[in-house]
């Protein structure tokens, strides 16, 4: 029996993510209105917590030209789940994964000696293998510089199965308008893009804006852009440019239900570690939900959910599966639903507040989810 990845999306749990794949949808299209350039967009992590099928599907709806993953094996993920659009790899590959990439048609970089040797050798596929150079401009991880270029360049055209399918670089501090680093990362990246028109190559795409030189930095733009957390609603992280587009938003909540509920007396321990004590007589809640779900431990004390309009805290140690929570005054709410992540009457916990609580950032809250916590698509 062959079990699908998206198995625990399925089955009956009371700690589970509502997904809005229509939002998803509209932010697509609200983007590539504002930048006014084809999006590449990032699935790579589960979706950034959003489901790898979930969000692929919703991106393609709302008009991506090209989706992103992180390695061979999330683009075979969705070969399998049977999404043809284009892919490209966004990591390095060793030259074995290149085959394979290649046979599932997926796009991806090269930029090193064995790169280039692995192509000439590989099995000739129904198709071209569609190559995209990569260039170090000023992040200091992969990619070639940009005065080897032209060389991967003529290498790559005197070979008649490889399509030059893209040049790109990646920014490290777009977050940051009009930055004197970035600005350096464009003039580099654009030597690259001369060294290679100076030898009569034109990659079909060149492309180098993330999300906030996207959004941040116009000259970057170029032929597409790849976008990841703004496409989820969520601003950049440490960002201080503008704000993100008029009706980009979030698109994912986190929900339990209260499994349940007893009056603990005074001076009662919660949880391992006996670290919190009942300062009264008080009602706790039990919450199915804990760290092996994406919930954080750590920094201790620092959890609250929404329960009944009301925003409650964790009490003592989240356990790997479960939580309590402080229902004082309330009566057994056995089975009240309680809001890890989103609004609930007025109130509302976000992914920016989840994120500063964690002393993370959003990106880890999103693909902090595990997958066992099952995704619900909502209307």
């Amino acid at each position: 029996m062959t079990v699908p990845f998206n198995i625990f999306d399925t089955l009956p749990r009371d700690c589970w993510v509502n997904i809005d794949t229509a939002q998803l949808a509209d932010n697509v299209r609200r983007l590539q209105a504002h930048i006014g350039r084809p999006v590449l967009v990032a699935i790579k992590a589960n979706g950034y917590g959003h489901g790898y099928e979930n969000a692929a599907r919703a991106f393609l709806a709302g008009g991506a030209r090209y989706l992103g993953v992180a390695n061979y094996a999330e683009g075979f993920l969705l070969r399998q789940l049977g999404i043809a659009a284009p892919v490209l790899v966004l990591n390095g590959m060793m030259p074995n994964e290149m085959v394979l990439a290649a046979q599932a048609g997926l796009d991806f970089f090269v930029w090193r000696p064995d790169h280039i040797a692995a192509l000439r050798q590989m099995p000739k596929t129904s198709t071209p293998v569609r190559a995209h150079i990569k260039v170090d401009t000023g992040m200091g991880r992969l990619g070639c510089f940009p005065e080897e270029v032209a060389q991967i360049g003529e290498a790559l055209k005197s070979m008649p199965n490889v399509t030059i399918a893209g040049l790109a670089t990646h920014f490290a501090i777009a977050s940051i308008p009009d930055n004197e680093h970035t600005n350096g990362q464009i003039a580099k990246f654009d030597q690259a893009i001369a060294s290679l028109a100076a030898i009569g190559i034109r990659p079909e795409i060149i492309h180098a804006a993330n999300s906030s030189g996207a959004l941040y930095h116009p000259r970057a733009r170029y032929d597409m852009v790849r976008v990841g957390i703004v496409a989820y609603g969520v601003p950049p992280s440490a960002v201080v440019g503008p704000d993100i587009p008029e009706g980009v938003k979030t698109a994912l909540t986190w929900h339990a239900r209260v499994t349940s509920s007893k009056i603990l007396p005074a001076n009662s321990s919660v949880s391992y570690g006996c670290e919190y004590v009942m300062p009264k007589d008080a009602r706790i809640g039990i919450l199915p939900v804990g760290y092996a779900d994406g919930y954080h431990r750590i920094p201790k004390n620092a959890n609250s959910v929404l329960i009944e309009g009301q925003e409650r805290k964790i009490l003592g140690r989240i356990n790997m599966d479960q939580c309590m929570v402080d229902l004082d005054g309330l009566p057994d709410i056995t089975g009240a639903e309680a809001v890890l992540l989103g609004k609930q009457g007025g109130k509302e916990i976000s992914v920016g507040e989840l994120s500063r609580r964690w002393e993370t950032n959003t990106y880890g809250v999103y693909v902090g989810i595990s997958p066992r916590v099952p995704r619900r698509i909502v209307p």
